[in-house]
Parts: structure tokens; sequence; C-alpha cells
């Protein structure tokens, strides 16, 4: 209107260039990251010692015997009992409380099939400190079922040779792995 913008009006009527720019690639995504899987040898826990209760023998007076007797017996404090430790639940790891273990054959049928996997064991030991004979078994990995049974038999006859702690409930896992540089 005044005459003042004109100058401004000829800078935007000059030419604009315009090109279309096309845009980067998107960045190549990052390689997958590669994680080392590292198994830590399993250390069995360390289990609690409970010492054995001992039960004092019985006192008997004999005919001889003389007791003292006051005129005002002072009460005796009841003993506290020291506090329970709480025994493990369920069953305990066999390669702490077994002083003799033996490694089980490899069924041979198994071997030659390249049958491998895991096989996790629960088992009893009696009075003797011997395998009871009752077990349970639970397979993980590659081991079809009609392999089980070799098995299972091979690992029976691994724990008739153990020598364990008493009257105890263990568990032991058992690893049938092939060697591959053979």
């Amino acid at each position: 209107m005044t005459g003042l913008a004109q100058g401004v009006v000829k800078v935007i009527q000059q030419k604009v260039e315009v090109s279309v720019i096309s845009e980067p690639p998107p960045p190549p995504p990052p390689p997958p990251k590669i994680e080392k899987v590292v198994q830590q040898p399993t250390t069995p826990k360390p289990q609690a010692y409970v010492p054995p209760v001992v039960n004092p023998p019985p006192v008997t007076q004999s005919a001889n015997a003389i007791q003292a007797v006051t005129s005002d017996p002072k009460p005796q404090p009841a003993p506290t009992p020291a506090p329970a430790v709480e025994a493990p639940k369920g069953p305990v790891s066999a390669k702490a409380n077994c002083s003799h273990l033996e490694a089980p054959e490899y069924p041979s049928k198994a071997q030659e099939d390249e049958i491998q996997g895991v096989v996790s064991v629960v088992f009893s030991v009696g009075a003797s400190g011997k395998f009871g004979g009752e077990a349970s078994f639970n397979f993980s990995g590659d081991i079809p079922p009609r392999y089980r049974s070799s098995f299972k038999s091979a690992i029976t006859t691994a724990l008739q040779g153990y020598t364990c702690q008493a009257n105890s409930q263990l568990k032991q896992e058992f690893g049938f792995k092939l060697d591959s540089g053979a």
C-alpha cells in the first residue's frame, strides 16, 4: 500500500528451484545379538546340619542312695529347647548325600540310534543307605517312549550300587550325551 513492501514482493517472485531428493535408505537392521549360553555346573546346596536328638538315660535310684532334702526347694527353670531346624521338604541332592555314586551304562540300542537326553530321577534310600527300589523318572530331550525302559533299567542298576544317607529321599539328573567328535 505504501510501497514499502515492493522489495519483498520482488524477492518472492524470483524463480524457486525445486528438486526431488530421494530419502536415504534406512540403515540396515543391526545384526542379531548372539549370546553364548554357558551352563554353570550345578553345585549342590549345602544342607543344614541337624544334630541327632540324644535323650539322657533314665535316672534310677538305688536303695542306698542319699537324697538331699531342703525345707524350701527352689523351682528349677524349665530348659528352653533349641530352635528346631526344619528338615528340607522333598527330595535332596544325591551328589551331596551319597558317599558312593555309580554312572549308569548308556543303553546300547539308544547309543546306536543316537538317542540323547536327560533323565531326572527321584528315589528312596532305606535304613541300610541302599536304594530301596522305589524311583520316579522324568525324561527330557529327545528320548522317545520306546527307549525309556532301557534308560530306566540302566539307571536302576546304577542306583543299586549307591551308598547314601539312610532313610532319605534323593534326586539326581543323568545326562546321556553322545560325543560329537566320535
